[in-house]
């Protein structure tokens, strides 16, 4: 190939009007590198009159007539999706897919179509790690949503209040976990996982190993899941880096770091936890189906457990024999915007390195303790037996920074 610009829309390669009428591509070029190293890479500009847009991306080339498959892509889209409007950039390597081309002659293709009303859900198939969108939730009744696909909701953009009321039943009285009530705003659209990571989905990513198990996953910590280097940086460096090497690097590579994948922040998981998914939110004193929570019958300081049962699985949960266990992700209801296990099974880690207090001022797009040394948050409350009912209220916050029992994660992308 010489190295000079190629841009055409392949008519013929398109498999439906309705991709071409809605496409919303612009100033698409392609250059090879110089000096040639296999790789092209190609620009392109995606509109849309959406907020935070979602677009489902395609790449086609043409060479005298005949079609050639990109198959080796890296960069925005590469997955099949790609998040927001702007220039983006994808890298098609050559010398994998067609190792002996030689030729003067190459066209490209960009075929975007702009799903964002559509897609109230992405799902990624860990099995050739490509992107899809849907409208409804999965059937969790079903393996593969806990085993070979994630499913991501979409959580728009939105101001609530974050931390409790003084009086709200079980309310961390503790000056390090203060559920300082105030009002939190995150200023883009991000998507959250339906369900907590499993063993499937954690073994499938982190080692190719085949794993059928369904449970949330436990036994990790942050450098586990970040690393210990680029990992460790947030929130000083806020560019979500991740080292290579760590769960979510792999998860990225695999992907083809189109899209940010990694942990929701503090106020983004409190944004989802209240979400009614109505362009609402949950206020004081209910869980996350909009049921409220009382004083148990009797007690003096501990909230009811009886309404719990329906959401979480929990330390209170009356006739079990294996306390302190997590249990199969999606078993119990969700709340009314489709997420799974936001109360109890495990504690769900968030990005945010933990602030003792958290204050009543207004907060934009908070990113927590700048201190590296604090513990990181966790949130949701567990099954493990000193976990009170109380802790699997929305508001509740602990710092925790071991690989234990109780403490899983949730993928988000950003």
């Amino acid at each position: 190939m010489n190295n000079r610009s190629f841009f055409l829309f392949l008519l013929s390669l398109v498999l439906a009007s309705s991709v071409l009428a809605n496409s919303t591509v612009t100033s698409v070029t392609a250059e090879q590198r110089w000096p040639f190293n296999g790789k092209v890479d190609i620009v392109y500009t995606l509109t849309s009159n959406q907020s935070d847009p979602v677009f489902r991306v395609a790449f086609y080339g043409q060479i005298g007539g005949s079609t050639i498959t990109l198959n080796n892509l890296e960069g925005d889209g590469a997955c099949g999706v790609t998040l927001g409007a702007g220039t983006k950039k994808i890298t098609w390597d050559a010398s994998v897919d067609y190792p002996n081309l030689d030729t003067s002659e190459a066209k490209f293709a960009v075929v975007a179509l702009d799903v964002t009303s559509a897609a109230n859900y992405l799902v990624l198939n860990l099995n050739d790690y490509t992107m899809s969108h849907s409208e409804v939730g999965p059937n969790v009744a079903l393996d593969t949503c806990k085993t070979t696909e994630v499913w991501f909701k979409r959580i728009n953009a939105g101001t609530c209040y974050q931390g409790s009321a003084t009086d709200e039943i079980g309310r961390e009285p503790t000056a390090s976990n203060g559920e300082d009530k105030h009002q939190v705003t995150i200023t883009k659209a991000f998507y959250l996982g339906v369900l907590e990571c499993t063993e499937a989905h954690f073994d499938k990513i982190n080692s190719e190993t085949v794993s059928t198990c369904k449970v949330s996953r436990v036994q990790i910590n942050m450098d586990d899941l970040r690393g210990t280097n680029y990992g460790k940086t947030w929130p000083n460096k806020i560019d979500y880096r991740v080292d290579t090497n760590s769960f979510f690097g792999r998860l990225r590579q695999k992907t083809g770091y189109g899209l940010t994948f990694d942990l929701p922040t503090e106020g983004q998981w409190e944004l989802a936890a209240r979400d009614k998914g109505d362009g609402t939110y949950h206020g004081d004193y209910v869980w996350n189906d909009g049921t409220p929570f009382q004083w148990e019958q009797g007690g003096t300081n501990a909230v009811d457990w009886s309404h719990l049962d329906v959401l979480a699985w929990h330390n209170d949960t009356r006739g079990q024999d294996h306390f302190g266990r997590p249990h199969e992700a999606g078993t119990k209801q969700p709340g009314l915007n489709g997420l799974y296990d936001m109360h109890g099974n495990v504690w769900d880690l968030c990005l945010d390195h933990h602030l003792q207090r958290l204050g009543t001022n207004p907060l934009t797009d908070p990113v927590g303790n700048r201190s590296l040394s604090a513990p990181y948050v966790v949130k949701g409350g567990s099954i493990y037996y000193n976990d009170p009912a109380g802790n699997c209220r929305i508001a509740m916050r602990m710092g925790k920074n071991v690989r234990n029992n109780n403490i899983g994660f949730r993928m988000a992308i950003h």
